[in-house]
């Protein structure tokens, strides 16, 4: 997408222009540091992409949150304040985004993000706010779990935070209205460092499919914590941030077999932009020195949205946060990770995920089976 208007209406144009600002905040030290800095490659990578082809240069200003809600207002308002961006990219956790994104309202200035998935997120009636994900997205599990697996009882773990809460709900509805039965259904905290005793109860529950929804390490935890348990499932089966480099690294066989989410694995992409997926996943690992993940492809999709937006905002002659704003409510078509259509409340309707299996130490799209690139192991867990 952002080639075409960066070719057509900058570069046809012979326009020269000066330097704009883009802001971006996300953890990039504290608990999600990891996250944070994956999705900070992308973001940084699609700004290199897009500076080496314009004839006008962005300047990106990344700062850390720390995952912090008051760290993250504070990085929103310098944005907005002193370095006067035109548009904001980043954040991750809906209670980091919630406050970070109130600031950004409040200044007019055009905010995209991939990192929440709590509803309340878009049923503020913001203006400038836009998600690149949402909650439906992520229910393709339960059909892979009643129509590939042909599960008839399933258990439900979620963390306590709005947003998985809001995708265990939605889960919960998808599963319940494909006629299987919840025999485990409960929270635990963010923060807990012991699973084992929830891990328990699962097993004993009957289930045959865990549902677990967390982030890094809250999966860390739990899969740790099952090597020792060894609860009575056919399948594990996660939702966003299990399927990562680093998990993948760090837990190794702890990670074979097991389901998750994956909005983008390399050879994912729509046909026609294979030769942009290619170019990506190169420089990504020449200037990262390690492959990307589908957090470092929603950084680099999501910046890309905001900066193809700012490219009509300057051809048009109008560089301002509300032009900018304006483009990127009007964005259409397809990217790496998948297409894009936002409604009036900012959030992307036509958003969707695959599910992927570990096999062999790497996520192989096995469902839905019109984009699966392999075949789904059931029943299996790596304990």
């Amino acid at each position: 997408m952002i080639r075409k208007f960066i070719a057509l209406l900058l570069f046809a144009s012979g326009l020269a222009f000066g330097q704009y600002k883009i802001g971006a905040h996300l953890p990039l030290t504290g608990n999600l540091a990891r996250i944070g800095n994956e999705m900070a490659n992308g973001v940084q990578l699609a700004v290199e992409h897009f500076n080496a082809r314009a004839p006008f240069r962005v300047e990106l200003v990344l700062l850390d949150d720390e995952s912090s809600p008051a760290k993250a207002v504070a990085a929103v308002e310098r944005l907005v304040g002193r370095e006067r961006v035109l548009g904001i990219t980043g954040g991750y956790g809906s209670n980091i985004i919630g406050p970070a994104s109130e600031v950004a309202e409040r200044a007019r200035v055009p905010y995209i993000t991939s990192g929440g998935l709590a509803r309340d997120l878009t049923e503020r009636g913001f203006r400038y706010f836009f998600r690149f994900t949402n909650v439906e997205g992520y229910t393709v599990v339960a059909d892979l779990i009643a129509k590939g697996f042909g599960a008839k009882q399933v258990a439900l773990a979620h963390d306590d935070g709005a947003g998985g809460t809001d995708v265990a709900r939605a889960v919960r509805a998808k599963l319940q209205a494909l006629g299987l039965r919840l025999v485990f259904d409960s929270s635990y905290p963010g923060r807990a460092t012991d699973l084992k005793p929830l891990l328990e109860q699962v097993s004993r529950s009957g289930a045959d499919v865990l549902v677990f929804i967390g982030y890094e390490n809250n999966y860390a935890t739990v899969l740790r914590g099952a090597q020792v348990v060894r609860p009575k499932v056919n399948a594990f089966v996660g939702l966003y941030s299990l399927i990562t480099p680093s998990l993948l690294q760090d837990l190794g066989p702890l990670m074979e077999g097991v389901y998750g989410t994956e909005p983008w694995t390399d050879g994912s992409a729509p046909l026609r932009l294979r030769a942009q997926e290619a170019k990506f996943v190169r420089d990504y690992r020449d200037r990262f020195r390690q492959r990307p993940g589908y957090l470092a492809a929603l950084g680099y999709v999501q910046t890309q949205l905001l900066l193809e937006a700012l490219a009509k905002a300057v051809a048009s002659g109008n560089p301002t946060p509300q032009a900018v704003r304006d483009a990127l409510a009007s964005s259409r078509g397809e990217t790496l990770v998948s297409e894009v259509r936002f409604d009036e409340k900012g959030d992307n309707i036509l958003y969707r995920t695959v599910v992927s299996q570990v096999q062999g130490g790497k996520g192989v799209p096995v469902w839905p089976r019109e984009r699966a690139y392999g075949r789904f192991v059931y029943p299996k867990v790596p304990w």
